[in-house]
C-alpha cells in the first residue's frame, strides 16, 4: 500500500512540474515532495509492507495514479513529438485559470491521500513510523491547503477538454445503437478540427484538394440542414413553447449556415483540380482519332482525404439520431422520423441535445477559416473551363481548360468566409437552446479561446490577442467567452 502511494506522489509531483507557473503549483509541488520524502522515511522505518493495514485503499490509490497519469497523457495528446501543437486547443492550458484549475484538482487529489495517510497510521506502534506519517499528513495537508487558496480562479471550463484524436474516420454502420451515436458525433467534430489545425499551419502530409473542398461542403450542408429538422421535430412535441420557438430559431440559424456551405461548394462547379480530379464537369467523349492516335488519358485514381470521410460520416450520425441507425443519404424513399421520445432518450434531454449540435457549427467554423489556405495550396493545379474567365486569342489550342482566374479565386475563398458568421449565428442558437433546456456547454469556454487564437493567427483576424508560445505552460492567450449573434427564423 505504501508503494502504491509513492507511485501516487511521484507521478503527482510529476504532472504539478510541468505546469510552468512560479504559485500555487510551485508550493503544492514543494509540499507533495515533501509528503513523499517523510512517507520514504516511513517505509524504509516499516519491518515488511504487511505491518500496515491497507483495507480497500489500494484499488482507490491504483485509480487515482491512473487519472493522474490519464490527465498528462491528454495534454500531450495535443502536441506533437517536437512539442509542436496539434489542435487550436493545445494553446488551452497557456492561460493562468487553465492552469490553476489543473493545480486546485491536484489539491484535492492531496487532501484525499492525506485521508489514506490516517487509515494507514492506524495501529503503527513504531515511534518513527507514526512521526514520519504524521509529517505526511501535515504535508499532504498544507497542499491542499495551499492548493485550493491559490486558485479562486480556476477555469472549469477546462473540465471539457477532451482527447485530441487521430485524423482517421470511424464509420457508421447500420447495427450501430442509437445510445452511442452521441459520443461518435462528438469525435467526429474533434477529427475535424484538428484537420481545421493542421491546414491552417500546413502540418499534414496530405492536403485537402478541390474535390476534397467541394465533398467537404456538400456533406457539411447536409448534415447542417439534418440538424434542423432534427430540432423541428424534437420542437413539435415540447410542451414548453418557449423552448419550442427558440429551437425553431436555431434550426432556422442551422439552415442558414446549410446554404452557405451549399453555396461554398457550388463555388467549384468549373473548377478542376488536376491533382484530385474526382470532381469536375461532365466530359465528352473522345473522339475517333484521339482513340486513335492513342492519346486518351485516364483520370488518377486519388483517395479522398479523411476529413470529407469524417463529413459525411457525421451526417450519417445526425441522420441516425433523426431516422435511426439504417439511414442512409442514398436510401430510396422518404424515411420516417423516429418518435421524439426516443431521440431525448439517446441524447439524454433537450439541453443536452442543443449541446451535442452546436459542436457541428463551432467546428465548422474552424473549417470555413481553414478552408482558405487549402485553396491557396492547391492553386497551382487549379484548371477551369469557365466561358466567362476564357483566355482571349492567345489561347493555344482552344483548349477547353485552362488556369482559374483569380476572380474565381476571389470569389470561391469569399464563400467560404462567408459561412464564418453563419456559423457563429448557429452556434450562439444553439448555446441559448441549451441554455433554455437547462443544460450547460463548458466546451464552449475552450471553443472561444481556440476560435480567438484561429483568427489572431490570419491575416483577415482583427484580434489583439498575441499568437501564445508552443509549450502548453506559457501566458499568451486569455479564455473568456465570445460574443455571439442572434440567430434567424424559419
Amino acid at each position: 500500500m505504501s508503494r502504491l502511494l509513492d507511485q501516487f506522489l511521484a507521478d503527482l509531483a510529476a504532472g504539478l512540474s510541468v505546469i510552468d507557473d512560479a504559485s500555487p503549483a510551485s508550493d503544492l509541488g514543494f509540499h507533495v515532495a515533501q509528503a513523499r520524502d517523510a512517507l520514504q522515511t516511513a517505509q524504509r522505518l516499516l519491518p515488511s509492507p504487511a505491518a500496515i493495514a491497507s483495507g480497500s485503499a489500494g484499488d482507490g490509490i491504483a485509480g487515482a495514479t491512473a487519472a493522474v497519469n490519464a490527465v498528462r497523457d491528454l495534454i500531450e495528446s495535443h502536441h506533437g513529438p517536437d512539442r509542436a501543437p496539434l489542435t487550436a486547443y493545445a494553446y488551452a492550458f497557456s492561460t493562468r485559470p487553465a492552469r490553476e484549475y489543473l493545480v486546485r484538482r491536484s489539491a484535492e487529489l492531496a487532501w484525499e491521500a492525506n485521508r489514506i495517510v490516517i487509515v494507514l497510521g492506524r495501529g503503527v506502534e513504531d515511534p518513527g513510523v507514526e512521526a514520519a506519517f504524521a509529517n505526511v499528513r501535515s504535508s499532504l495537508a498544507k497542499a491542499a491547503v495551499f492548493g485550493r487558496e491559490g486558485t479562486r480562479n480556476a477555469d472549469w471550463g477546462i473540465a471539457a477538454f477532451s482527447l485530441a484524436l487521430p485524423v482517421e474516420p470511424v464509420q457508421a454502420h447500420g447495427s450501430d445503437d442509437t445510445r452511442d451515436v452521441p459520443e461518435r458525433l462528438a469525435e467526429d467534430c474533434d477529427r475535424l478540427s484538428r484537420v481545421a489545425f493542421e491546414t491552417l499551419h500546413d502540418r499534414s502530409g496530405h492536403r485537402l484538394s478541390g474535390s476534397d473542398l467541394q465533398q467537404l461542403s456538400r456533406w457539411t450542408a447536409m448534415g447542417r440542414l439534418l440538424s434542423g429538422r432534427l430540432l423541428l421535430r424534437v420542437a413539435e412535441q415540447l410542451p414548453d413553447a418557449t423552448i419550442a420557438a427558440v429551437q425553431r430559431e436555431a434550426a432556422g440559424a442551422l439552415r442558414s449556415s446549410a446554404q452557405a456551405w451549399q453555396q461554398s461548394a457550388a463555388a467549384w462547379h468549373r473548377i478542376v483540380d488536376l491533382a484530385d480530379p474526382r470532381a469536375h464537369p461532365k466530359l465528352p467523349p473522345p473522339s475517333y482519332d484521339i482513340v486513335r492516335r492513342g492519346q486518351v488519358v485516364r483520370l488518377p485514381q486519388v483517395v479522398p482525404h479523411p476529413a470529407t470521410v469524417i463529413a459525411h460520416t457525421s451526417a450519417v450520425r445526425v441522420g441516425q439520431l433523426l431516422f435511426g441507425a439504417q439511414w442512409r443519404p442514398d436510401g430510396a424513399g422518404r424515411p420516417e422520423a423516429r418518435p421524439v421520445r426516443e431521440i431525448l432518450d439517446d441524447v439524454q434531454g433537450v439541453g443536452a441535445l442543443a449541446a451535442l449540435l452546436y459542436r457541428l457549427p463551432a467546428t465548422g467554423w474552424q473549417l470555413a477559416a481553414a478552408a482558405p489556405l487549402a485553396v491557396k495550396q492547391a492553386q497551382s493545379g487549379l484548371v477551369t473551363d469557365s466561358v466567362e474567365h476564357r483566355p482571349g486569342p492567345d489561347n493555344p489550342g482552344q483548349r477547353r481548360f485552362y488556369p482559374v482566374h483569380h476572380r474565381q479565386l476571389d470569389s470561391l475563398t469569399g464563400t467560404y468566409r462567408a459561412v464564418m458568421p453563419a456559423e457563429q449565428i448557429a452556434a450562439a442558437a444553439l448555446l441559448e437552446t441549451a441554455r433554455q433546456g437547462g443544460a450547460s456547454v463548458p466546451r464552449a469556454l475552450l471553443d472561444a479561446a481556440a476560435h480567438r487564437n484561429i483568427a489572431a493567427q490570419q491575416p483577415w483576424g482583427h484580434a489583439q490577442t498575441p499568437r501564445p508560445a508552443v509549450r502548453a505552460g506559457i501566458p499568451g492567450l486569455r479564455t473568456q467567452p465570445s460574443a455571439l449573434g442572434g440567430g434567424f427564423r424559419l
